[in-house]
């Protein structure tokens, strides 16, 4: 599609090829979009939002009932109608990816790794807290010991809160200066984190959007085009982001195309945004009425959205 007009079935006609789930795309829209109007929508409007991306009232409502199921939503009735928010649990959830998917640039490195040792976590909350660290990017250097070149340890001590393993867990930070031992761990980071199967599935992301973002920079779309090419946007984005661990440039392999992808997410993102909130606000209600304005947070994605 790279030199045809964008039009909103080249955006179902992706959805349906790449099998998003409708559970998936739910949480990417509260999560984009909804946690920043207020926090709560209408069961209607939600319906009507996912509808534009190709999904019946009957995937809508069977997925919002399983969210609420897994603790990833709340819902309130008013009347007849039923309104829905995140819950507590997922809100935090979110704020930790937020703080990847909207981040201004790659982090600067000072040469630290944290490693992350679960010694005395419970068998039964160890799938849990691996999982968690890895969606923030840790991998298992070695049997027991977990690793992220990173000395930022807020996502890290926030999960030890939230899923009482203060004491529980060993934490270290390492530095190397010597220079084969670098060398070496730069190597052991692109096997064990399957750094290829990353590049290729940037590469993917690259050679759909640069089309897009081309086209974009010549005319704005409508409201509603705006709204869903932005929520598949950061949809296809975010899934990427699970799977990397967000290393610095050092070691990174050259041409690591990571880079080119995170600049173009925003790029986009910022071009979209402001068509985007005019869909939202015009056509969207939560108990009140329509969706109020973004938070001020908001405007800071990306570095400003401007």
């Amino acid at each position: 599609m790279a030199e045809k007009k964008i039009r909103l079935e080249h955006i179902t006609e992706r959805v349906s090829a790449q099998n998003y789930s409708c559970t998936s795309m739910v949480v990417t829209v509260f999560g984009d979009s909804v946690s920043q109007h207020g926090g709560w929508i209408w069961l209607g409007s939600l319906i009507e939002a996912l509808g534009l991306m190709g999904y019946n009232e009957r995937l809508v409502r069977t997925a919002v009932y399983r969210l609420v199921q897994q603790d990833w939503l709340q819902a309130t009735k008013i009347g007849r109608r039923s309104y829905y928010c995140f819950t507590d649990t997922a809100k935090s959830h979110y704020e930790k990816a937020a703080r990847r998917i909207y981040a201004p640039a790659y982090p600067e490195w000072d040469g630290t790794w944290t490693l992350v040792s679960p010694v005395l976590v419970p068998e039964e909350k160890l799938d849990l807290f691996r999982k968690s660290l890895m969606w923030q990017g840790y991998n298992t250097l070695f049997t027991g010991l977990l690793a992220h070149p990173s000395s930022d340890r807020t996502s890290l001590n926030e999960t030890l809160q939230e899923q009482y393993l203060v004491g529980k867990v060993l934490v270290f930070s390492a530095t190397t200066e010597d220079g084969s031992s670098q060398a070496l761990l730069k190597q052991m980071a692109q096997e064990k984190w399957n750094l290829e199967e990353l590049q290729a599935m940037y590469q993917q992301f690259l050679d759909f959007y640069r089309p897009l973002a081309r086209q974009l920079s010549q005319k704005a779309l409508p409201a509603q085009l705006s709204f869903v090419l932005r929520t598949l946007l950061i949809h296809e984005y975010r899934r990427i982001l699970l799977r990397d661990p967000d290393f610095p440039e050092a070691m990174l392999p050259s041409g690591w195309v990571g880079l080119e992808s995170q600049e173009l997410a925003k790029r986009l993102y910022r071009q979209l945004v402001g068509s985007s909130l005019s869909y939202l606000q015009g056509n969207l209600e939560n108990a009140q009425g329509p969706l109020p304005e973004p938070t001020a947070s908001f405007q800071l994605r990306y570095g400003g959205l401007g």
